[in-house]
C-alpha cells in the first residue's frame, strides 16, 4: 500500500510541474517599445550667434547676436534699425545632432499638420517608418517595437494645409534628400538618436525646428508731432529667397534651388506702428541680403507730408532662424528715451565756430559759457532744439540714473536704474568731462564734481543751473555763468 502512495505521489507531482509550465508566463521578450511623440515646433540658432552685417557698421567677419544701425530719412529724419535673432533659455531643449539648437519657445504643431517619423539602425539602414501621420494634438504619438540596439529618429512635417514632400524613407539614411517647393512650404525636421533596450518603453519627445529662415519687420514712428503717423508702406521685399530647397535627411541641411526673387511683404497698421506678416524665405546664409520697407509716407503736424524710401542692404540672414527687424524713426541726431516727452540729442555739442554734435554719446564734446548757450543747439541741429533746463533733466532723473561707462568713457546713464548692456543709445549717456572753474570767486562747482552740464538756456542773474556728475550722484545746482560747461540739447516731441 505504502509504495502504491509513493508512486501516486511521483505520478501527481510530475502531472502538476507540466501544467504549472503550461500555464507560465512567456519567456523573457527580446523587443524594447518606443513611443515618438512630436512635442512643439520652434526656430533654431544654428549651433552659433548669427553673422549680421549692416552697410552702416564695421565690417567685421565675427558673430554677433545683435546689430544696429543708422540710415537717413530724407533730410531732417533718421531711421533706427535693429536686427535680432529671437532667442530664450532653452539648455535642455533636444538638439539635433548637426548642431542645431533651439531658440524660441516650442509651440503646438498644429492640428491637421502631416508629419512622418522614420526610424534607422546604428549602420543608417532603413527599419521601420510611420507613414505620413495626421497631427491631431499633444497626445499623438507613434509606438513601435525594435530589437534592442542604437536607433537614429528622424521627423519630417509640414502644416495644414500645405503638401507633405515625397520621402522615399526606405534606403540608407545618408542618400535621402527631398525637394521642398518654395518657403511657404515651411518644412520642420528634427532628428533623434537613442539606444532602445529590451523588455523596457523609450519615450522620445521631438521638437521639431523649422528649416527656413523667419524675418517679422516692425516700423514705428515716435512723435505724431515732429515725425508724423505712418499712412501707408507701399512695395516692401525682402531678398534672397529661392525657389527650391533640396533638403538632406540626415542633418536637415539643404541646397538652395532655382533662381534668387525678392519676396514680397504686407505691412498693416495705423497710426505710429507698422507690423509686417512674418516672411518665410529660403536662404543660404552667405549671400548678401536685403530688406526693403518700400516708399513710406508720413504726416506730421510739423511737417506735413513727406514720403522717402528705406531700403537696409547686406544683410547676412542664416538659415532656420526667426529675426526681429525693428524700425524707429527719430529726428536727425535724437536719442528717444523710452517713455519720455522730448528727443535728446545724440551727444555733446562740440566746437566753438562752427559748433557741431560730436560723433557719439560717450564723447566729451566742449564747454561753453552761461552768457550764449541759449542758440547754440538750433545752431548746430536744427530748428526747436535748445539747451536742456532743469525740468528736462529732472523728468530723465526721476526715471532713474546709473553710473557706468559707454566705450572707455566713465559717467552716468539717465532715464533707467539698470545699467544698459546691449541697449546703450536707448538712454542718455552723459560722460565725465572738462569743465572749466571760473576765476569770480562765485564758483559753486562742487568739489568732487566730475562733470558739469548747463541745464538752462538763460542767466538768471549772475548764474543759471547745472547738471552736476559726481562719483555717486547726479543732482542740479545753480552755478555762477563764468563757470564754462558741456551743453546737451533737447527737443519737445
Amino acid at each position: 500500500m505504502k509504495n502504491q502512495f509513493i508512486q501516486a505521489l511521483a505520478l501527481f507531482t510530475v502531472l502538476f510541474t507540466a501544467c504549472s509550465k503550461n500555464e507560465s508566463p512567456d519567456p523573457v521578450g527580446t523587443e524594447g517599445k518606443v513611443s515618438i511623440k512630436i512635442g512643439g515646433v520652434s526656430y533654431s540658432d544654428g549651433g552659433t550667434d548669427p553673422k549680421l552685417k549692416l552697410s552702416n557698421t564695421s565690417n567685421t567677419n565675427s558673430p554677433i547676436a545683435i546689430q544696429k544701425a543708422s540710415i537717413p530719412f530724407g533730410d531732417e529724419l533718421t531711421v533706427l534699425a535693429t536686427l535680432s535673432p529671437e532667442t530664450s533659455n532653452l539648455s535642455n531643449i533636444l538638439r539635433a545632432s548637426a548642431g542645431l539648437k533651439m531658440a524660441t519657445s516650442p509651440e503646438p504643431l498644429g492640428t491637421g499638420a502631416k508629419y512622418a517619423v522614420a526610424a534607422y539602425n546604428s549602420a543608417g539602414d532603413y527599419v521601420k517608418d510611420s507613414g505620413v501621420l495626421t497631427y491631431t494634438g499633444s497626445g499623438t504619438n507613434w509606438n513601435l517595437t525594435l530589437a534592442p540596439g542604437a536607433y537614429t529618429f528622424v521627423a519630417v512635417a509640414v502644416a495644414n494645409g500645405q503638401t507633405f514632400p515625397n520621402i522615399n524613407f526606405n534606403q540608407n539614411l545618408a542618400n535621402i534628400t527631398f525637394d521642398a517647393p518654395g518657403a511657404d512650404t515651411d518644412v520642420l525636421w528634427q532628428k533623434q538618436t537613442a539606444s532602445v533596450t529590451a523588455n523596457q518603453t523609450l519615450s522620445l519627445d521631438l521638437i521639431l525646428s523649422h528649416l527656413f529662415t523667419q524675418v517679422q519687420a516692425t516700423l514705428e514712428s515716435t512723435s505724431a508731432n515732429v515725425v508724423g503717423n505712418i499712412t501707408s508702406i507701399v512695395g516692401s521685399s525682402m531678398s534672397p529667397n529661392y525657389s527650391t530647397a533640396n533638403v538632406h535627411l540626415s542633418d536637415g541641411h539643404f541646397t538652395q534651388g532655382g533662381s534668387s526673387t525678392a519676396r514680397s511683404i504686407s505691412f498693416s497698421g495705423s497710426g505710429l506702428l507698422w507690423t509686417s506678416s512674418p516672411a518665410l524665405i529660403i536662404t543660404e546664409g552667405t549671400s548678401a541680403g536685403k530688406v526693403s520697407f518700400g516708399t513710406v509716407t508720413l504726416n506730421a503736424v510739423q511737417n506735413g507730408v513727406r514720403s522717402g524710401l528705406i531700403n537696409l542692404s547686406d544683410l547676412n540672414l542664416q538659415k532656420g532662424v526667426k529675426y526681429n527687424l525693428k524700425l524707429r524713426l527719430v529726428p536727425k541726431g535724437a536719442i528717444d528715451v523710452p517713455n519720455s516727452n522730448y528727443y535728446w540729442s545724440s551727444a555733446n555739442l562740440t566746437g566753438t565756430a562752427p559748433i557741431t554734435l560730436a560723433a557719439a554719446q560717450y564723447l566729451k564734446g566742449s564747454v561753453y559759457s552761461g552768457n550764449g548757450s541759449a542758440s547754440y543747439c538750433e545752431t548746430a541741429i536744427g530748428t526747436g532744439w535748445r539747451t536742456a533746463a532743469q525740468t528736462e533733466y529732472q523728468s530723465l532723473i526721476n526715471k532713474g540714473t546709473v553710473r557706468g561707462s559707454y566705450n572707455g568713457q566713465t559717467g552716468w546713464f539717465l532715464g533707467t536704474s539698470v545699467l544698459p548692456t546691449s541697449n546703450l543709445d536707448n538712454y542718455m549717456f552723459l560722460p565725465d568731462n572738462d569743465f572749466t572753474r571760473s576765476g569770480s570767486g562765485n564758483n559753486d562747482i562742487p568739489t568732487n564734481a566730475l562733470g558739469v552740464y548747463w541745464a538752462s538756456p538763460t542767466v538768471q542773474g549772475n548764474s543759471k543751473p547745472a547738471l552736476i556728475l559726481t562719483a555717486t550722484s547726479v543732482s542740479i545746482v545753480n552755478i555762477h555763468q563764468n563757470n564754462w560747461a558741456a551743453i546737451r540739447c533737447v527737443k519737445n516731441k
